[in-house]
């Protein structure tokens, strides 16, 4: 009764995540107008958003990917230093989607950047984001929290993990060392889903040019922040060490509309590829020997129709369709 009452919490996860986003009523907005000091000399050339954390393939390129997972349409570049370069690559359309410039010809801080934005910009819900963060997070799960809340705006936020290494102690002894963990705070994680009802606060007088600084404390005052927490991949690069960090991440990777696969072996004629499958989207795998699921919960579609969960080792006799009902991780062999 146990096992059924779980899979049934599974069935619902599944299906409140299926949503609608129509693109009339929500636009996409990246800030990318920062001088990405900090990757100096690669940002000589090129702003941050456009480094590649795989062969041609860039930060901009990811988050992209997201918008279109939940149908936006029209995307606004909020841009500054070398903005010409994000229009040279990606012209008045990419991949279905339309492209609005807003460029600054000198630094005016991310309050002028968005304040910009919504004089050029209709009355739709906006989807705001860094131009620095990848992440895995359910974008459609985000999106629907945002649109359903009681709050003017939604911040996507993470767990902070210690820069440094920590020191337990009992009095004046030192106990045991804990490598650099996960701390229990949040941090704001560059990501927002603003209503056109709250639009008018970022016109405001503030003592400030960040929204940081001025609009989301008003906000947060006013109780119209809301957080949306999910446990994902995430980082923000702004440095050459967190670029390293996710060009490792995407070694052998290619994301997908469902996720992610990954060849994480190759060698004469064996193979494992590492999939991994947002809640509540599915994927068809044709090719295998042998599937076995690292993590999460769903149905297998084939000749019959089983359930799995962590552990589950099955051989594949003809293609599979994998739906997930809670993030799921797996791996294919070949040989």
């Amino acid at each position: 009764m146990i096992y059924i009452e779980e899979l049934s919490t599974a069935q619902n996860v599944y299906n409140s995540s299926k949503i609608l986003c129509p693109s009339e009523l929500m636009i996409g907005a990246i800030l990318s107008g920062g001088y990405g000091k900090r990757l100096k000399p690669i940002t000589d050339e090129i702003p941050k958003v456009l480094v590649e954390i795989k062969e041609n393939y860039t930060i901009m390129d990811r988050q992209l990917l997201d918008f279109k997972s939940v149908g936006i349409e029209d995307v606004f570049i909020l841009s500054g230093h070398l903005g010409e370069k994000i229009e040279e690559r990606y012209g008045k359309e990419y991949n279905g989607m339309r492209f609005h410039y807003l460029k600054e010809e000198k630094p005016m801080g991310t309050l002028y950047s968005v304040r910009n934005l919504l004089k050029n910009s209709g009355d739709e819900d906006i989807i705001l984001r860094n131009g620095d963060v990848v992440t895995d997070i359910n974008y459609g799960r985000f999106a629907q929290f945002g649109k359903e809340s009681q709050y003017g705006m939604t911040m996507l936020v993470t767990k902070m993990k210690s820069p440094y290494g920590i020191v337990e102690l009992l009095g004046d002894q030192v106990v045991s060392f804990r490598e650099k963990p996960v701390l229990d705070h949040y941090i704001n994680s560059g990501m927002y889903y603003i209503k056109s009802s709250i639009k008018e606060l970022f016109f405001n007088e503030y003592n400030g040019k960040d929204i940081e600084t001025t609009v989301y404390p008003e906000l947060a005052r006013r109780k119209q922040i809301g957080a949306y927490r999910e446990e994902s991949f995430w980082i923000g690069v702004d440095s050459e060490k967190e670029l390293e960090q996710v060009r490792k991440e995407y070694k052998g990777r290619d994301d997908t509309p469902y996720g992610y696969k990954r060849d994480i072996y190759s060698k004469d004629h064996m193979s494992i590829m590492e999939f991994f499958v947002r809640d509540g989207s599915s994927v068809k795998l044709s090719e295998g020997k042998i599937i076995r699921f690292i993590q999460g919960e769903g149905i297998i579609k084939g000749s019959t129709e089983n359930m799995y969960s962590p552990g589950k080792v099955m051989d594949m006799d003809s293609t599979l369709e994998i739906k997930a009902y809670t993030p799921t991780k797996l791996e294919v062999l070949s040989y």
